[in-house]
């Protein structure tokens, strides 16, 4: 049976901002948080009819969306309920900053690295997965305070111009989680070609160790990974961070 987050998840790669890919999108947030909206739900939240979304789940190889509801439910539950068990606890504010501040401590490298790399080089170029897309608008919003030129690279619209830009000249973040990063790969695979250094966050389901392009910051913590939310709360966290040592270093 093929995957109907998968299908899905190509009907929201649309070059053209369809119903479709509205819908598509809506559905992926959705399921990063554990939500799965009854149909009518779904079509107010997105502005479409409800035969629009019928005919957007048989445009995802289900009978309706009574299956696609279904379908993806139990995909969740194969995926994620057991992480999900063991990691959904109360959790104080004083055992979620330790737990920050210990991460921070394990990859002071990396964040060294990057803050070096920012400030001789003065041009960063984002490449956010689909979930953590929010929290890298903080980031931009942060590193442009300190007089840095950044831009968040659109994977829908600015592919091509991937061949146009010098990349050895500029910082390139990706930031992998979830289950939309396909596109990011590619991303990395022609960044590693083109020889250019890549830092990277991403979850302990990528393995970059052995790699010399890549620079990476595993996002190890069960606090930071227990869903959409939480991974971009933590994110926002450490970008919030990055700038207290760039006030530091750039005063």
């Amino acid at each position: 049976m093929n995957s109907v987050y998968k299908n899905i998840e190509n009907l929201s790669r649309d070059n053209r901002e369809t119903a479709f890919k509205i819908v598509a999108k809506q559905i992926l947030i959705d399921f990063s948080n554990n939500k799965f909206r009854s149909q009518e739900e779904l079509a107010k939240k997105c502005y479409v009819s409800n035969a629009t979304i019928t005919q957007f789940s048989k445009a995802a190889l289900c009978t309706g969306y009574r299956e696609l509801r279904l379908r993806l439910k139990i995909e969740y539950d194969n995926n994620f309920s057991d992480n999900q068990k063991t990691s959904i606890k109360k959790v104080s504010v004083k055992e979620y900053y330790s737990s920050f501040e210990n991460w921070l401590s394990d990859n002071w490298d990396f964040i060294e690295d990057l803050i070096k790399a920012m400030t001789e080089k003065k041009e960063v170029f984002l490449f956010p997965s689909f979930q953590t897309h929010y929290s890298a608008i903080f980031l931009s919003d942060v590193l442009e305070k300190h007089d840095l030129n950044v831009s968040i690279f659109n994977l829908e619209k600015d592919f091509r111009k991937l061949n146009n830009i010098d990349w050895t000249k500029k910082v390139i973040l990706l930031i992998l989680t979830g289950r939309d990063n396909e596109s990011l790969k590619l991303i990395y695979d022609y960044m590693k070609k083109a020889n250019s250094k890549v830092f990277v966050i991403c979850s302990q389901n990528w393995d970059f160790r052995k790699d010399g392009n890549a620079n990476i910051m595993y996002l190890d913590n069960q606090i930071s990974s227990r869903n959409y939310v939480d991974r971009n709360f933590w994110l926002i966290n450490f970008y919030k961070f990055l700038e207290e040592i760039l006030i530091t270093r750039c005063n």
